[in-house]
């Protein structure tokens, strides 16, 4: 059994704790965190800390917290034969230089703590410092999902920036489209199967060949009745901008 002491109470920490207390492979000897009070009603039995003087034998050591807290976190951690990871797609593996093994297991999704994923289903990008590590973090890797890849920083960091913009750019469009839906009085909820279907068809189609709607058409009629309608300010830049971008995309003759 893989024994792992885990820093962090943020959302990447809580779902690992999870899904490390239901896998017979694993086994969560410590959570160490700063604030106890933020770690959910579901994990108050484990055994928890806000020490790092008396860090139980392990195998690995986890941490999950903010980026700019993990060198800190890291320097605090004593020494010992554990393997020191950090969960970070953005940060380099040299910020756990105090360690003589260390790597980064990158989990590639958004996470909740309201919402319970299915680890088999989340690519695991890994990198360590050396071939016994990487093999050790593979071990530990594929005992969580069956999509284990290991990968260079700058590859690492590549991946990271495309996640933020098919993530989290695209939720703050949700964000902005759910306020202009709630002043127009219309339902939010009506564009969650368009939403879905959006994302189903990049499965089967290359993103350009799936995109519609009336810029890649150069439906000009209709995004001239589009722009007549009362909107935010940041709404009205986001319609403009990508209604630009996809006009020249898609339309040579416009």
């Amino acid at each position: 059994m893989i024994r792992i002491c885990l820093i962090g109470a943020g959302n990447v920490a809580i779902a690992l704790a999870r899904e490390i207390l239901e896998n017979n492979a694993l086994s969560l000897v410590q959570l160490i965190c700063r604030e106890q009070n933020r770690v959910p009603n579901d994990l108050s039995h484990l055994p928890i800390s806000n020490h790092f003087n008396a860090l139980p034998d392990c195998d690995f050591v986890i941490i999950a917290v903010s980026d700019y807290a993990i060198h800190e976190v890291s320097q605090k951690i004593p020494l010992s034969d554990a393997i020191v990871v950090h969960t970070s797609g953005a940060s380099s593996i040299d910020l756990l230089n105090k360690h003589s093994k260390r790597g980064v297991m990158y989990p590639l999704q958004t996470f909740s703590q309201v919402r319970r994923l299915h680890w088999q289903e989340i690519p695991l990008l890994l990198e360590g410092n050396n071939t016994n590590v990487n093999d050790k973090l593979e071990k530990l890797s594929k005992t969580l999902s069956t999509f284990v890849t290991h990968t260079k920083e700058e590859e690492r960091l590549h991946m990271h920036l495309a996640a933020v913009v098919v993530n989290n750019f695209t939720n703050h469009l949700y964000v902005e489209i759910d306020k202009f839906c709630k002043s127009k009085n219309i339902g939010f909820n009506m564009l969650i199967p368009l939403i879905e279907e959006t994302t189903r068809k990049l499965s089967s189609l290359d993103p350009r060949n799936s995109q519609t709607g009336p810029a890649s058409r150069g439906d000009l009629q209709t995004i001239e009745r589009h722009k007549s309608i009362a909107m935010t300010n940041e709404l009205a830049d986001i319609y403009l901008f990508f209604t630009s971008q996809l006009l020249k995309q898609y339309n040579e003759n416009l």
